[in-house]
């Protein structure tokens, strides 16, 4: 049975103190780690010698390996944080194929909000204060105008398109035209809304406002929150920002950037899990003080996420396994964060905000399925 609504968490005492705590201690508790990390991994001095002269460390003479595919090292001036460069992992992505560049026909000019997929594996875009769809090739199929409030944006399995602003939700169809909407929180002060995802008849919206995920009918009406059972009753967001994403079984992820976790829920708000720590050496860690920043889902059950800091993206198992790495080569260091989507295909569809360009990153067969299909 379904619990009784609530528009905002209830908070004890004790819960609140709780709450006003946290974020300022973990930023300082992150920083306070990265410097100690620092510390830690910084290389012991040696002296200057030329490569392949006697006490010349083998490593420095041999040329450096092609880096792995998806797996570059971390870029210059951030430290030696992750050395993936000769790492292997048992998933690999390459790109194939770039939508909405500076050398593109329709390039993002100002600004690239958000990105996701419908059932053609057609891309629609949120940019330049327009929704855009693109075809597999990258060339535009539609455009029309998308409120001055939007931030995201979502497909529905019907295709619909669902964008979400400052407290307010626009639903368009599948060719432009709006045919609904609502509005929701107080007012003059309307809500941040950074992430939006539909599941059959249900809107899902991460009100980063209040720290919480809001499930809605397409009326408007609340039907529950997700996110509020734990001793926060609220995820931790120093950033302010929330991500999510729903599967096709209704399990919703959703990143909890401030305690450096993927969290999983069932759809009427149920705790099913998490996975994440952080970590400055480990690549199945999260750096900083306050990552993953974004999350997807595979069609076969994958986890997605990208970072800030050091600009990547990765894949793992539902149990937290690190499946592949992809990144920061492919995309801009100041990165705050990487919008994504995943294709019927299993395609990492990754918007670079700051370069407003959209990757697509497909999945390498790997030496031993390509024999097995022989």
């Amino acid at each position: 049975m379904e619990s009784t609504p609530r528009d905002t968490p209830q908070l004890s005492l004790r819960e609140r103190f709780l709450k006003s705590w946290f974020p300022p201690a973990a930023v300082v508790g992150g920083i306070a780690t990265l410097v100690l990390a620092a510390l830690r991994v910084r290389p012991t001095p040696r002296p200057a010698t030329a490569p392949g002269s006697p006490g010349t460390p083998a490593s420095a003479a041999t040329p450096a390996s092609p880096a792995t595919p998806g797996a570059g090292p971390v870029p210059a001036g951030t430290g030696r944080l992750l050395p993936l460069a000769s790492t292997r992992f048992e998933r690999e992505y390459a790109p194939a194929g770039a939508i909405g560049g500076a050398a593109s026909t329709h390039p993002f000019r100002e600004n690239l909000r958000g990105v996701a997929v419908d059932a053609d594996d057609q891309v629609h875009a949120l940019g330049d204060g327009e929704i855009r769809v693109f075809a597999a090739d990258g060339s535009l199929v539609r455009h029309w105008r998308a409120a001055e409030t939007a931030m995201c944006l979502t497909v529905g399995p019907d295709g619909r398109v669902y964008v979400g602003g400052a407290g307010r939700i626009d639903i368009y169809q599948r060719g432009g035209g709006r045919e609904g909407g609502f509005t929701f929180g107080k007012a003059g002060e309307a809500p941040f809304v950074s992430a939006i995802k539909v599941y059959k008849t249900d809107i899902l919206v991460a009100d980063s406002s209040a720290r919480i995920i809001r499930r809605f009918d397409r009326s408007g009406r609340q039907l529950g929150l997700i996110g509020d059972q734990n001793k926060t009753k609220t995820f931790i967001l120093p950033n302010g920002r929330l991500d999510l994403d729903v599967d096709a079984a209704g399990v919703v992820r959703a990143t909890d950037t401030g305690r450096h976790q993927v969290t999983a829920w069932a759809i009427d708000g149920t705790p099913l899990g998490k996975f994440g720590k952080f970590g400055m050496t480990d690549p199945a860690d999260f750096v900083g003080c306050c990552n993953p920043m974004n999350v997807a889902t595979t069609p076969d059950g994958k986890v997605v996420t990208a970072e800030k800091m050091v600009a990547r993206v990765k894949v793992y198992e539902p149990d937290g396994r690190l499946l592949a790495v992809i990144g920061p080569g492919p995309f801009d260091p100041k990165c705050t964060q990487i919008h994504l989507a995943v294709d019927s295909k299993g395609r990492v569809i990754a918007a670079d905000p700051v370069r407003r360009e959209i990757t697509v990153f497909a999945l390498v067969a790997s030496q031993t399925s390509q024999e097995g299909g022989r």
